[in-house]
C-alpha cells in the first residue's frame, strides 16, 4: 500500500514536470514565431534555435530518466534537479534574445536575465551534489565542503538580486538593450569554484567508479567551463546552457543506464536466489499422504524478496519425524545464505538417525562456529516425534516458546529451557524435554515475525493475541489455524511495512 502511494506520488509529479516541459517548448516556439526570425540577427536566430534544441534534449532525457527510476529505482534525484535548472536556463536564454532591443519589454528582460544568472550557480551545485551521490562519498571533509558551498550559493543568488539595483553584472537600458557590466566575470565565479571542487572530487574518488564513467563526469566539467570561457570573449553567442544538456545526455546513458543495467542484473540474481530458496523450502501439502498418524501444514512470508527464517520436516525413518523451525540473525540476502547452510546442515546430521535433537544442535552449533567470519547466528526449535507413540522429544536453542494443545483444553505456551543461539559459542551443551501428544493435541511453532508484527502505532500483535486467535476455533486442520493467525496479523498490521519474516508451523497428532 505505502510502495503503491509512492509510484502514485512519482507519477503525479512526472506528470506535472512533463506538463511544465512542455509548455515552455511550445511557449518558446510561439513566442519565436510572434517575434519573426526575419526581425533578427543572424547570431540571434542560432542562438534560438540551439535553445529550442536543447529544450527538446533535455525533454527527451527527462522522459527517459522517468522510465527509467521506474524500471530500476535508481535516485536520480540530482540529476532531475541539473535537468530541471539547465531546462529553465534554455529557456531564459531563449527569451533574453527574443526580447533585447524592445523597449516595452526592458522590464521582462531584465527578470528573465536575473533568472538567467542564477541558473549557473545552481547548475554547478546540483552537479557537486550528483558527482557526491554516484561516487558514494560521505566523508567528513566533503561534508564540510559541501555546507559551504550551500552558504557560498545563497550568497551567489543573493548577488544577482543586487544587481538588480546596482548593475554589476548586467544592465538593460532604456532602449531594452542587454549588457554585460565591468565585473560580469565575477558572476561566474561560484560555478568555476564548485566545478573545481567537483573535479577535485571526481580525481580523489576515481578508484570508485569505471574509468568511462569517470571521463563522463570529466566531461561535464570541461566542455561547459571551455563553452563559457569562449561565450565570454564573444557577446552575440549563448552554448552554454545547450552544451550542459547534451553532456548530460552523455552522463546519463554513460552513467545512469549502466546503473540500471547493474540494477537489473542484481535482481536477476534476486530472483534466482528467491527461486532458490523456495525450492529448499518444504511447500507441498499435505506432506505426507500416505501417512494417517499426523497432519502439518507450514507457511513462511518473508519480509524481503530473500528471508532468514526457515522451517522443515522430514522422516528420519519409518517412525520418526523431524520438525524444525529456525531463525537467522539479519535479513536478505546474506541471511539467506547462512539459513540454507544451516538448514542443510540440521538436516544432514538428523538423517543420520543416531543423535537426539540436543546432541544434533550441538554438532552444527560446533560447525558453524567453526567457519562464521560473518559472527550470524540462528535460534532453532528441534523435535523429533516418535510416530507411534506421539512423544516429542525436542531441544531449544533460543528460539521462540511452541503452543501446545492437549486434550479438550486450549492452545497454550510451553515455555521450555532455553540454550545459547546456534553459532554464538563453540562447545554449547543443549538441554532437552519430552512432550506426549494424544490423538487430536497439537504443536504450533513460529517466528518472532508473528509475535513481533508491529501496526502502525508501533503495537506488537505479541504472544497474547497469537494465543487467542489460536483458540478462535477448536479441531480445525493445521491449514486453517496458520491461515487465521495470518489473516489475524494482516487485519492487525493494516498498512504498516512488514519488517520481520513471518513463519509458522502446525503438526495435529492423530495416532493410530
Amino acid at each position: 500500500m505505502k510502495d503503491a502511494l509512492i509510484n502514485k506520488k512519482i507519477q503525479l509529479w512526472a506528470a506535472i514536470t512533463s506538463a511544465f516541459y512542455i509548455g515552455l517548448i511550445i511557449l518558446g516556439i510561439f513566442l519565436v514565431w510572434e517575434r519573426k526570425l526575419a526581425n533578427l540577427a543572424s547570431p540571434y536566430i542560432v542562438n534560438v534555435s540551439v535553445d529550442i534544441f536543447g529544450m527538446l534534449v533535455g525533454y527527451v532525457l527527462f522522459v527517459s530518466t522517468m522510465i527509467d527510476v521506474q524500471k530500476t529505482g535508481i535516485n536520480h534525484r540530482y540529476h532531475f534537479y541539473l535537468i530541471n535548472v539547465t531546462f529553465v536556463g534554455l529557456f531564459c536564454d531563449l527569451v533574453s534574445w527574443l526580447v533585447d532591443g524592445i523597449p516595452e519589454l526592458r522590464i521582462v528582460n531584465i527578470i528573465d536575465n536575473t533568472i538567467y544568472y542564477m541558473c549557473m550557480p545552481l547548475v554547478a551545485y546540483c552537479f557537486w551534489k550528483y558527482v557526491k551521490t554516484v561516487m558514494g562519498v560521505e566523508s567528513k571533509a566533503e561534508m564540510i565542503v559541501s555546507k559551504i558551498m550551500t552558504y557560498t550559493l545563497v550568497a551567489a543568488l543573493i548577488t544577482r538580486v543586487i544587481n538588480l539595483f546596482t548593475g554589476m553584472y548586467f544592465t538593460v537600458d532604456a532602449a531594452g538593450i542587454y549588457a554585460r557590466s565591468t565585473y560580469y566575470a565575477i558572476s561566474l565565479t561560484y560555478a568555476y569554484m564548485t566545478s573545481l571542487a567537483t573535479l577535485i572530487l571526481i580525481i580523489r574518488n576515481r578508484h570508485k567508479l569505471e574509468p568511462y564513467k569517470v571521463v563522463a563526469l570529466l566531461l561535464y566539467i570541461l566542455a561547459p567551463t571551455l563553452a563559457t570561457i569562449f561565450t565570454m570573449k564573444v557577446y552575440g553567442l549563448s552554448i552554454s546552457f545547450a552544451v550542459i544538456m547534451l553532456i548530460m545526455l552523455l552522463m546519463y546513458c554513460v552513467i545512469s543506464i549502466s546503473q540500471g543495467r547493474d540494477k537489473a542484473l542484481a535482481d536477476r540474481e534476486l530472483a534466482m536466489a528467491t527461486a532458490i530458496q523456495e525450492n529448499s523450502i518444504p511447500h507441498i501439502f499435505p506432506a505426507f499422504p500416505d501417512r494417517s498418524e499426523f497432519e502439518l501444514y507450514a507457511s513462511m512470508n518473508t519480509a524481503k524478496e530473500v528471508g532468514g527464517d526457515f522451517y522443515d520436516y522430514f522422516l528420519i525413518d519409518d517412525d520418526h519425524l523431524a520438525i524444525v523451525m529456525a531463525d537467522v540473525s539479519g535479513k536478505g540476502v546474506p541471511a539467506a545464505l547462512f539459513m540454507m547452510a544451516s538448514k542443510i546442515m540440521i538436516g544432514n546430521v538428523a538423517k543420520l538417525g543416531d543423535a537426539s535433537p540436543a546432541k544434533i544442535l550441538e554438532i552444527v552449533n560446533d560447525q558453524i562456529c567453526a567457519n562464521n567470519t560473518e559472527e550470524m547466528f540462528v535460534t532453532v526449535w528441534l523435535g523429533i516425534l516418535e510416530i507411534s507413540t506421539g512423544k516429542i522429544t525436542a531441544a531449544n536453542a533460543g528460539h521462540e516458546y511452541p503452543a501446545i494443545r492437549s486434550g479438550e483444553g486450549n492452545f497454550e505456551i510451553l515455555k521450555d529451557k532455553h540454550g545459547l543461539v546456534i553459532g554464538g559459542m563453540a562447545g554449547m551443551k543443549y538441554s532437552e524435554y519430552e512432550i506426549e501428544l494424544k490423538a487430536g493435541d497439537a504443536i504450533f511453532q513460529y517466528t518472532d515475525g508473528v509475535t513481533e508484527a508491529t501496526n502502525s502505532s508501533e503495537e506488537l500483535f505479541g504472544t497474547e493475541r497469537l494465543i487467542n486467535t489460536l483458540n478462535i476455533e477448536r479441531e480445525i486442520e493445521p491449514e486453517k489455524v496458520i491461515k487465521n493467525v495470518a489473516d489475524a496479523i494482516d487485519a492487525f498490521v493494516g498498512d504498516a511495512p512488514q519488517f520481520d519474516d513471518v513463519t509458522m508451523l502446525c503438526l495435529v497428532y492423530k495416532g493410530k
